[in-house]
């Protein structure tokens, strides 16, 4: 699975959080796109996008479809491809990326920063997985 994500996290309690969830699942890679405007940021996504074959992508927007813990876990349980999902910047994507999306998704109808967005992201994939396997850390 890969996470192509604009910008760089200078929080250091969420890298924390995010190195954590990442260690748990063992198989993310993130792409780091520099910030700079929307259109800049969306011809490196597609660029980088074009260099992963056989993939489905997830881009993340506030007017995306909003899944369940337990309908996200179901839905990445049923692709066979590479996992992709696309963050953008504090100034959002371009619609070129959002064209690129299978699904275009959204953590809420709330707006987060890019660097909370992206822990949101690695503990619910973390959850779907875990949902997946069986494991207790989604209480049901």
């Amino acid at each position: 699975m890969k996470i192509i994500c604009v910008g760089k996290i200078k929080d250091k309690n969420i890298i924390s959080l995010i190195d954590e969830y990442s260690k748990r699942i063992d198989r993310t890679t993130f792409i780091e796109i520099k910030d700079s405007d929307p259109m800049k940021e969306g011809e490196k996504i597609i660029e980088t996008l074009e260099k992963i074959k056989d993939k489905h992508v997830f881009v993340l927007s506030e007017e995306g479809r909003e899944f369940s813990s337990i309908e996200f876990a179901q839905k990445l349980k049923k692709i066979e491809k590479e996992i992709v999902f696309v963050i953008g910047g504090p100034f959002g994507l371009s619609d070129e990326v959002k064209k690129k999306a299978d699904v275009l998704f959204s953590l809420s109808r709330m707006t987060f920063t890019h660097e909370m967005a992206r822990l949101f992201l690695i503990e619910q994939v973390y959850r779907a997985i875990s949902i997946n396997d069986g494991k207790k850390y989604h209480k049901t």
